[in-house]
């Protein structure tokens, strides 16, 4: 046999390999962008409010002894868990008084100092500190993700609670974004990161819907600020800047392009479809049914840390799982369908009973990929239940 033939069989099963896998797979898509609540999403969200309802405990969730870690994937999961909920909600509102509870009590445990410990250590001050909250400076991760937590109980259930917190974080976040004209504060000393921000920033906006506040003018400093530190090849926004002259420190990730497109939408619609556009010129891959999003600009086919997930040549793990929701806000059927099978495929999904959840991610992957999966528009739905 010819070397020709050899690679021309090599070839040839490599695409029956993946057509097979294409069509046992399917269309995990279907029914997603009608805004459906299918069985994986039920069945998802059962396996993550009943491993979630003893409260937090990092070691039992990642398998790390750095304190700090442990506590940014401790508070990532509850909130992402929230955001699922408050998604599902949006589109069943029958279930957002549950789901309230459900929130209120996740909250609670992220007030909890064994969750905000690690902001504190990075600060060496308690967030939650009421001189803390009145300063100028930092804890933008913390904040972020429990004011949008609040924000989110808040847009289901209007009966008051955590209103007081939510003001006073409300107004920490934008005291410390008013302090630096580029509108971007750090998360951590010396470290600013813009898609923390971003969360931050989708409270704010959540806080104007539920609070009555006006932080409008803010979030429209912020975008704007945001367009300056776009990576220049590409467009995209840059994964750290340096907090006093805001020049990039990094370049754009896709894990932080990826994180964008779930939190960008709820701030400014039209900017963040016009950034996962890009994303998709520059850094989507696709073959024969599947698709997966580059982690970096160029090379680096293997550096991974906390962020990233797995790097496989050039690959991102979360660069491709957080797009999910990108691919869902701007109604792209069939990256979304390609994306939802890269998932599958790797993630090995495994049902008992009445729970599921991919059997290779710590819970803080099934968290957030419920999450972007019903990524959906979000309002007060004590307002009107029935409003577009």
């Amino acid at each position: 046999m010819t070397k020709f033939k050899k690679v021309l069989i090599y070839i040839f099963a490599i695409i029956v390999g993946c057509a097979s896998l294409v069509f046992f797979l399917g269309d995990p898509a279907k029914g997603l962008l009608e805004g459906s609540i299918t069985k994986d999403i039920i069945l998802r969200k059962n396996f993550i409010v009943e491993t979630l309802s003893t409260g937090p405990s990092p070691a039992d969730f990642f398998l790390t002894e750095n304190a700090q870690y442990a506590g940014e994937w401790t508070i990532g999961t509850y909130a992402m868990a929230t955001y699922a909920l408050t998604n599902i909600a949006m589109l069943e509102p029958e279930t957002a008084k549950e789901s309230s509870k459900i929130i209120a009590q996740w909250i609670e445990f992220c007030i909890d100092e064994k969750v905000a410990t690690f902001d504190e250590i990075a600060w060496g001050e308690k967030p939650l500190d009421k001189r803390v909250l009145r300063k100028d400076k930092g804890h933008i991760g913390y904040y972020g993700h429990l004011n949008l937590m609040i924000g989110c109980y808040a847009l289901l259930n209007n009966d008051g609670r955590f209103e007081a917190l939510h003001r006073k974080i409300s107004a920490a976040i934008a005291r410390r974004m008013k302090k630096y004209p580029h509108r971007h504060i750090e998360t951590y000393p010396g470290e600013t990161y813009p898609p923390d921000n971003t969360v931050a920033v989708a409270s704010l906006r959540v806080a104007d819907m539920t609070l009555r506040t006006n932080y409008k003018r803010l979030i429209d400093e912020w975008v704007e600020q945001s367009k300056k530190i776009e990576y220049p090849p590409y467009g995209l926004i840059v994964f750290e800047i340096d907090i006093k002259t805001a020049r990039p420190l990094q370049t754009t990730r896709g894990s932080n392009i990826g994180w964008n497109s779930f939190f960008l939408p709820l701030i400014d619609e039209e900017y963040a479809q016009v950034q996962f556009k890009r994303f998709k010129k520059h850094m989507l891959r696709q073959c024969i049914g599947f698709a997966a999003f580059k982690e970096y600009p160029q090379g680096q086919w293997f550096r991974a840390d906390r962020d990233t997930g797995p790097v496989i040549f050039g690959l991102g793990a979360s660069a491709t799982g957080f797009s999910i929701a990108g691919a869902r806000w701007t109604n792209d059927e069939s990256l979304l369908t390609a994306l939802l099978r890269s998932i599958e495929l790797f993630g090995i999904s495994i049902t008992k009973g009445n729970q599921r959840k991919y059997a290779v991610a710590p819970v803080v992957g099934d968290a957030i990929l419920l999450a972007m999966k019903t990524a959906c528009r979000w309002r007060p739905l004590w307002k009107n239940p029935k409003q577009k």
